[in-house]
């Protein structure tokens, strides 16, 4: 409280962070602090000038002010000196803090980026992708390159740069000595070359270790009642420090290959400057060399390892850095599987109208079809309940509908457009999606049933929640609408969480209503409230009901009977029992069992 606050503006020069961005480079990173980066490169010009101008003084007050006895040009030096230092604090304060604001604004781009493209991928991407593995990318690897823009890349800069400077100072002060100090410099490069080859596969390596780590902590986690229930504590507890010893392992390998290659270093310096003594001591005996060049020379070739032993104490977050944005880069090339329409049609009202002419969709990875070949046309304001054994297809076409996923083959169309020409996020605002396990996140229940439309009333929400026959339930917990539900929802039941999944979706007032086994996890008594208020609510949009029991497929306008990914049967509720196929088959054995039965038990 006693600091100010901090109310400043990224500054990003007209570049949008939640723009896609699938060429990916540092250069375009950098492109909105170009600017800001010329002033810190001249900054860091200025702070190698002064480096190398320090010995060239020395230099000038030893050959001039003691050797000569000129005392003035001593205490020019001195002056001189003064100035460089008091000059070198302020360029170094000032770098710093141009240094830090560029490092946070582009870490502010990144996360932002990367969070945005992560909200774009399709649902395949984080099927396929563990979800601890994307947490390391938006964490450790956003932080590894926090940690090298805050405070590495000063130094990182200044030592590159003297060394150059100093290399050149070398050469124009003396170019005999400057060939053997320089002649260690072959043997560097093939060393650097080693080094950099071996540390950067070895920190590669690192960095899949620590997003096992993270994945395995994550999975973990979530699935913790689980591990209890089945008493494997222990065997996870071994298996994660299995992974997190070899994540050890790997970065020590890499700590190794950096006691060796910089110790190596000081080696090297020490024989340039064993040979600079030997040869210069000779030259000054001879009188062909001032003292004064000598200890300059011997100055300058300190500065000129002494930065390379500084790169020895970033180089770890170097590349660290260069890991997680080559990780970071290769996420925000990665396509989305639905992608944008290039000329996308506007939403403003849907009738509701699907259809679907001659649908094929297999998941990524698979060679046979999830679905194949469905064809099939639902009235608007029409209930289609989609029944099935488990792999039937269901949830599968409820998703193709909503286009979570695109199909591989045929159209989906609703009121007669194809769903990949609409503007996708308009055509979501006119959806309400529930699935079998809803997702609630943090806040209290009134928050939750408000997530689609974040502005609605106090008087909306009830009338949502309401209109599900969730008011009851609501009101019975200990704070009614501003009880917490705790992460992912665990303060309430599986039923508590399923009701506020409803009202959230009746909330929105969409014209399609997609109900993925939405009552599967309440009990009778609720679930016949819950279809109650849904035929009311069902009667002025369409609906799809993944059916998990055939007693809720029975309400339905409209069954479809859909079989190994095909539909087999559709028809009311009487008339495929007159049929006497499939559907009359599975609700015959539910009838034997004297029970409503689930479809994943009678097929």
């Amino acid at each position: 409280h006693a600091l100010p606050p901090a109310r400043e503006v990224p500054e990003l020069h007209g570049e949008d962070p939640r723009a896609p961005d699938p060429g990916f480079r540092l250069r375009t990173l950098l492109r909105p602090v170009r600017w800001a980066m010329l002033g810190v490169a001249g900054l860091l010009l200025v702070d190698t000038a002064l480096a190398v101008a320090a010995p060239s003084l020395v230099r000038l007050g030893i050959d001039r002010g003691v050797v000569d006895g000129e005392v003035g040009w001593l205490w020019v030096a001195v002056a001189i000196s003064f100035t460089l230092v008091a000059l070198g604090w302020v360029s170094s304060a000032v770098g710093q803090v141009v240094t830090s604001r560029v490092g946070e604004r582009l870490l502010y781009l990144l996360r932002v980026r990367s969070y945005a493209h992560l909200q774009r991928l399709g649902l395949d991407y984080y099927e396929r992708e563990m979800a601890g593995r994307i947490m390391t990318r938006m964490t450790t690897d956003v932080d590894a390159l926090s940690s090298f823009l805050q405070t590495g890349l000063t130094t990182f800069a200044i030592s590159v740069l003297t060394v150059v400077g100093i290399a050149v100072a070398l050469v124009a002060t003396d170019p005999g000595l400057a060939l053997v100090a320089l002649s260690v410099l072959p043997v560097l490069l093939i060393a650097t070359v080693i080094f950099q080859r071996l540390s950067s596969a070895a920190y590669a390596e690192a960095r899949e270790r620590v997003s096992a780590v993270n994945a395995d902590l994550q999975e973990n986690v979530s699935g913790l009642r689980v591990s209890q229930a089945y008493t494997r504590e222990a065997r996870s507890a071994e298996a994660f420090a299995e992974r997190s010893n070899a994540y050890r392992r790997s970065r020590i390998r890499a700590q190794r290959y950096i006691a060796t290659y910089f110790p190596f270093l000081s080696l090297l310096s020490g024989v340039a400057q064993a040979g600079i003594l030997v040869v210069g001591a000779y030259r000054v005996a001879d009188g062909t060399l001032s003292p004064g060049v000598l200890l300059a020379f011997v100055l300058y070739l300190g500065l000129f390892f002494s930065p390379l032993y500084q790169l020895s104490g970033v180089f770890d977050g170097y590349q660290q850095a260069r890991v997680g944005l080559s990780r970071i880069g290769d996420l925000l090339r990665t396509p989305s599987t639905v992608p944008p329409a290039a000329d996308p049609v506007p939403v403003t009202t849907l009738r509701g109208e699907v259809e679907l002419r001659d649908v094929s969709f297999a998941y990524q990875g698979t060679t046979r079809p999830a679905v194949e070949g469905i064809s099939l046309h639902v009235a608007p304001g029409e209930t289609v309940a989609l029944v099935g054994a488990t792999g039937a297809g269901k949830s599968t076409l409820v998703k193709l509908v909503a286009r979570f996923y695109d199909a591989t083959g045929g159209t989906v169309l609703i009121d007669g457009v194809d769903v990949r020409e609409y503007d996708l996020s308009a055509l979501r605002r006119r959806l309400g999606i529930v699935p079998q396990e809803a997702h609630l996140f943090g806040g209290d229940v009134a928050e939750n049933v408000a997530y689609g439309k974040p502005d609605a009333t106090r008087a909306e929400v009830e009338a949502a929640v309401r209109a599900v026959g969730a008011l009851p339930v609501v009101a019975a917990l200990p704070a009614a609408f501003h009880q917490q539900v705790g992460e992912r929802g665990q303060g309430l039941s599986a039923g508590q969480r399923q009701l506020v999944a409803l009202a959230r979706a009746e909330l929105v007032q969409p014209a399609l209503l997609l109900l993925d086994e939405a009552t599967a996890a309440l009990d009778p008594a609720t679930e016949s409230a819950v279809l109650e208020a849904s035929d009311h609510l069902a009667g002025a949009r369409t609906t799809f009901v993944v059916a998990h029991r055939l007693a809720t497929a029975a309400r339905a306008d409209r069954i479809v009977v859909l079989s190994e990914g095909r539909i087999v049967e559709q028809g009311t509720h009487a008339e495929l029992l007159e049929a006497n196929g499939h559907y009359a088959r599975l609700w015959s054995h539910g009838a034997d069992l004297g029970e409503e039965t689930e479809l994943t038990a009678t097929h």
